[in-house]
């Protein structure tokens, strides 16, 4: 791995500091609080930004804070595909209820199939779609994110939902034919 300058080190610390704690809350968020992860991916960002000081560099701060949620967001996305089926239980957890095992395998399988379809879809449809259904967001909060209008993202979580529907018919609405 290529090493920071000296002078670097220092600037780039001053950066983390700076960042680091609200970057973490936003990661958290969109990796369902799952804050271990979240302050991996922030590292991850932060080498990133190490290893492109240079260019770095040479914007101001709000060009720089810019650069590294652009870079967070998309980590975060990269990291979604296999953080997305993880759980954090406690060791002493025990479920309550009996559970039926065969409805629940058949409903994981059913949701490995829908992650399966919105992987495939246009990356504006997929960053809307895990926004809303992996993040939890707002279709306000998704607008502004993704700096498109709240109608269209309303358009595109009805398209990613048509396309589910289209791909997994039978098995998403119980055997009927969606209209």
């Amino acid at each position: 791995m290529t090493r920071i300058p000296p002078g670097h080190q220092a600037e780039v610390a001053t950066l983390y500091r700076e960042y680091r704690d609200g970057m973490v809350v936003f990661a958290a968020r969109l990796l369902r609080h799952q804050r271990g992860a979240a302050h991996d991916v922030v590292q991850e960002t932060f080498q990133a930004a190490a290893l492109r000081w240079r260019q770095l560099r040479e914007l101001d701060r709000a060009g720089q804070r810019a650069w590294l949620y652009r870079v967070l967001r998309n980590k975060i996305f990269d990291h979604w595909g296999t953080l997305r089926h993880l759980v954090d239980l406690p060791d002493d957890f025990e479920p309550r209820a009996a559970m039926d095992v065969q409805l629940v395998v058949a409903s994981n399988l059913l949701v490995d199939k829908c992650w399966k379809v919105i992987d495939e879809m246009p990356q504006v449809r997929r960053r809307v779609a895990l926004l809303k259904w992996q993040g939890e967001w707002t279709t306000r909060e998704i607008g502004q994110h993704l700096g498109i209008e709240q109608s269209t993202v309303r358009v595109h979580l009805m398209e990613a939902r048509n396309t589910l529907v289209r791909s997994l018919g039978a098995e998403i609405t119980g055997g009927e034919e969606a209209e």
